[in-house]
């Protein structure tokens, strides 16, 4: 239905189903009316603040839509600075051949402005065997980051654009028309409000807007064989002495050091596991941090802060228009429909690191079109692939050059009044080059 400013809207939130490779597909179905009060409309809403969903808002912005940003939290980042994965991975191969920087465009003035603010970390433990000045926008495999200055300087990115953002919401439910998207309905302070959109961007990482909009997704196999990605509590360290030289197995910025904490598995979508992995893990970490200070010359450390979250990497891919393989990654694969490169390593394909032997591989819009659901495209890591390049493309640098091109392809749905699926991918590649993404066409 088409809902009226000041009016009401029932939204359902569909039967989502699971579709797990090997695995009977099948999920229970969820089913809720509600009647909730539309307080906003906007051309695009972006439903989630972590680097893709920063980036998609910025770029649906630029490209002429009115766009609304919606974030759980206080601030925008998402898991990189919520869950203190301060490191953007991915902006080009980290191995040879490496020459070509897969992301730029929007994400490489993001970094831009976090070096202009002083925060790219002094010094980080990833393996480089070619040197890049960040400094002066040749951008590196890997970026280390200041949570505090990534919470301002992805403020500064989206008010230049004139995004407007709205925080402490929590997405409850897309609106529906059938299987189109109209809109979210979203819980906060204020009460339960819905707010229309002529396009829903799904960034929320775990595509919690697509799944509940009835499109159907792929997750890691439940069989006890699964490659799921492990869940990991991060931390920083202060007082780390001078005497220390390094990165102290982690990524530095003076006498203060993120690291990578005790680590959980289990299925991050049942929050009994997602409560208990937080419970274990803080604990965990208290002691080894006490313990890190019992070591002679180490009794200057404490503990800076721990994440407000544990660090999920991997839930749901929502089963897009085409299914990214892991062949087409290591093949690197090209697509006349590419809207974006990755060129990360798969970082756990059949239990190791996993370097690829070309500079990227092409993501497909294809793959941000969900299938059986209208009104939508999928951005970040619930895009649609198989496991192996899902590792890769997960990753915050892929991430941000995904959701540049979810964001122009949202702007361009919302102008032109039609829907994702319809979009000329050419139109869309062209609107792209024109603000310096790379695609290598």
């Amino acid at each position: 239905m088409q809902a009226a400013l000041g009016g009401t809207v029932a939204g359902v939130c569909g039967a989502a189903q699971a579709v797990t490779p090997g695995a009977q597909a099948g999920a229970q179905a969820y089913r809720e009316t509600l009647s909730t009060p539309v307080v906003e409309r906007h051309q695009v809403v972006v439903a989630g603040g972590g680097p893709s969903g920063v980036i998609a808002a910025a770029a649906a912005a630029r490209s002429g839509a009115d766009t609304l940003l919606i974030e759980r939290y206080a601030f925008l980042g998402g898991t990189g600075v919520a869950s203190l994965m301060t490191c953007y991975n991915g902006f080009r191969n980290q191995r040879a051949p490496e020459a070509l920087q897969t992301v730029k465009g929007i994400p490489a003035e993001y970094i831009a402005e976090l070096v202009r603010l002083g925060g790219v970390a002094d010094i980080d433990n990833y393996e480089r065997q070619f040197r890049h000045d960040v400094t002066k926008g040749d951008i590196p495999y890997t970026v280390g980051f200041d949570p505090e200055v990534a919470k301002v300087a992805q403020l500064n990115l989206l008010q230049r654009e004139g995004v407007k953002i709205r925080l402490h919401s929590w997405i409850a439910a897309p609106m529906l028309d059938g299987n189109r998207i109209t809109g979210v309905v979203v819980e906060s302070k204020s009460g339960r409000q819905a707010i229309a959109a002529d396009i829903v961007i799904d960034c929320t990482g775990d595509g919690d807007v697509a799944a509940r909009a009835g499109a159907p997704f792929m997750s890691p196999d439940e069989s006890g064989h699964s490659d799921r990605m492990q869940m990991s509590l991060m931390y920083r360290i202060g007082g780390v002495p001078s005497t220390v030289q390094g990165a102290f197995a982690g990524i530095r910025i003076k006498d203060r050091v993120t690291r990578w904490g005790p680590a959980a598995n289990g299925n991050a979508l049942d929050v009994n596991v997602l409560t208990r992995s937080e419970i274990e893990a803080r604990l965990k970490l208290w002691d080894l941090v006490e313990n890190m200070r019992k070591q002679p010359g180490m009794e200057s450390l404490y503990l800076l802060e721990t994440a407000t979250g544990i660090g999920v990497r991997e839930t749901r891919r929502i089963l897009g228009e085409y299914v990214v393989t892991t062949e087409d990654a290591i093949e690197g694969k090209r697509f006349s429909d590419v809207i974006a490169i990755s060129s990360n390593p798969m970082p756990g394909y059949r239990g190791k690191r996993y370097f690829f032997a070309h500079e990227g591989f092409d993501i497909p819009y294809r793959s941000l079109v969900p299938k059986k659901v209208d009104g939508l495209v999928l951005s970040g890591r619930c895009i649609s692939s198989e496991q192996g390049p899902f590792q890769s493309a997960r990753s915050m640098a892929p991430a941000m050059a995904i959701g540049h091109a979810s964001g122009c392809a949202a702007a361009l749905a919302a102008r032109n009044g039609v829907q994702p699926r319809q979009l000329d991918v050419k139109s869309l590649q062209a609107l792209l080059v024109s603000q310096k993404a790379e695609l290598r066409l």
